[in-house]
């Protein structure tokens, strides 16, 4: 029970480091002996937690996964009206990009399919919670008589999710030509965004 605790905290105090780093440069640009040196730890030691550096990626990956299933499964089970958790999903799924925006656009690369790997067990199941509780969150728009009763809630899912983290990834992007070329800030041009796109599920 002790040696597991120590896993643990190696384990946390690791990607903790990892994390840091990636967000100050990137995956390519960020080395073992970078996370094994911020940690504290020798290199060798490192490799006794995890095998590579892209297993410290995809744990980083699987954790914020688990955050925004959290986001999710609030907009589901709220009690606020659909319109209303709608847009707090949106924001708070902004919010997260603002937190760590490097780990967030790992959440929408590639992911190994090898549920071999714990760590990929775990983001595919992280992701097909997430995928439920975005179902279950339109078919209460559904029940509300917001969303229409036609539609197919399981594409609808993936537009939803693959829409609204485009829409916070280009307005980042191209914050600066938003306001020169229609002098829009990039949190106005995130609600008219929004905004459009639940318009096409009434």
């Amino acid at each position: 029970m002790v040696r597991k605790k120590w896993v643990e905290l190696y384990r946390d105090a690791i990607l903790m480091s990892a994390e840091e780093l990636f967000e100050q440069k990137g995956y390519e640009g960020t080395s073992v002996d970078e996370i094994a040196s911020l940690t504290g730890i020798s290199k060798t030691t490192l490799y006794s937690y995890f095998d590579s550096k892209e297993l410290i990626w995809d744990a980083l990956v699987c954790r914020y996964m688990e955050k925004i299933l959290s986001d999710a499964r609030k907009a589901a089970d709220g009690e606020a009206p659909f319109e209303v958790r709608y847009y707090t999903l949106c924001f708070d799924i902004a919010a997260r990009f603002e937190e760590r925006p490097v780990i967030y656009r790992g959440t929408l690369g590639k992911i190994s399919v090898d549920t071999d790997q714990e760590v990929y067990r775990k983001i595919y199941e992280t992701g097909e919670a997430t995928n439920e509780a975005i179902a279950d969150f339109i078919r209460s728009g559904i029940r509300e008589g917001y969303v229409r009763k036609d539609i197919d809630i399981y594409p609808l899912v993936m537009m939803m999710w693959s829409s609204i983290s485009g829409i916070i990834l280009m307005a980042k992007d191209k914050e600066e030509y938003l306001k020169m070329r229609f002098d829009i800030s990039r949190h106005e041009y995130l609600k008219k965004a929004f905004r459009m796109l639940l318009e096409g599920v009434k």
